[in-house]
């Protein structure tokens, strides 16, 4: 029941002028903002994450307030194909990406001041994007791998990834849509055999533990602008780092503590309900999971919200 009054609000949220703020623009719309110049009024926001993290909710919180646009995944076709090409370092020039997401930054400004970019598509160009798009602040949005693993699984994600056994190249998944299938990596060379004999679960502990790693080691090279660590579970709710946040990144009409516990119910994105928790998987997949994180990102615990 609390599922279904879940999808409901979320639905009816999405004709509210607030969810039009962030809505796709078109091209057409984009371009007439071509000639707009920032100005130290104007504050970009990114943020990092591998999904599943509460990236769409954070973006939300930024969108619930006038002089602030929080996008989560405005177009993820063109953000899932950034993160194919950037993680298989495809010879694919990214000109016409950084247009666009420069184009979508001038539009927010023009209309609202400030612009807050949310999408796990980005995770494989911190330093990148950093570099181009010049934002004021960068946040690491993480949230602990159990949780993160059994939410992926929720939603379907290497569904079908026992029928992929003869895979030795960078593929399509034809089960959903071109968005996904751009983002469901596999690993390259010699991890590539080592993952087609994992369980699902390990697959995606891999997934998880690969994209933190990349953000975590690229967030450590920059220096020169303010970057913020948030663990969903710090912040989940938490009315006191809301307002941390609406001090830190000057909200207009600071919202109550109802309005912003509400703004869970504009998110709609919880998954359906295949649902395999922890305590019910297989010793393999316990085993895989453990093995995985220690291999290749056992940094979570070290990682400290500094909002």
């Amino acid at each position: 029941m609390n599922d279904l009054l879940y999808k409901i609000k979320s639905r009816l949220f999405r004709y509210s002028k607030e969810a039009k703020k962030y809505k796709r623009p078109s091209y057409s719309e984009l371009v007439r903002y071509e000639k707009f110049q920032r100005t130290e009024n104007n504050n970009l926001a990114l943020s990092f994450g591998a999904g599943r993290c509460g990236q769409n909710w954070f973006a939300k919180i930024f969108n619930s307030h006038n002089n602030w646009v929080g996008s989560a995944e405005r177009f993820p076709d063109y953000e899932a194909f950034y993160r194919y090409i950037t993680y298989y370092n495809l010879p694919v020039n990214k000109d016409g990406f950084y247009k666009l997401m420069e184009l979508a930054i001038k539009r927010d400004m023009a209309l609202y001041q400030n612009s807050l970019i949310a999408c796990p598509y980005l995770s494989f160009g911190v330093k990148e994007l950093t570099e181009k798009l010049d934002p004021n602040y960068i946040f690491f949005n993480i949230r602990n791998p159990v949780d993160s693993v059994e939410s992926f699984y929720k939603k379907g994600w290497y569904l079908y990834s026992e029928n992929i056994e003869n895979i030795k190249t960078p593929l399509i998944d034809i089960s959903n849509n071109q968005s996904r299938s751009f983002s469901r990596i596999v690993p390259t060379g010699k991890d590539l055999e080592k993952w087609k004999n994992l369980t699902r679960i390990g697959k995606i502990t891999f997934f998880w533990a690969t994209i933190n790693k990349f953000i975590y080691e690229d967030f450590k090279k920059i220096n020169y602008i303010d970057k913020y660590y948030i663990k969903l579970e710090d912040i989940n709710q938490n009315y006191s780092v809301y307002e941390n946040l609406a001090q830190k990144f000057t909200f207009k009409e600071k919202l109550k503590k109802d309005k912003f516990l509400n703004i869970i119910n504009k998110a709609p994105n919880k998954g359906s309900s295949d649902k395999h928790y922890y305590k019910n998987w297989t010793d393999l997949e316990k085993k895989e999971f453990s093995s995985i994180i220690n291999e290749i990102f056992p940094n979570y615990d070290s990682i400290k919200t500094n909002i």
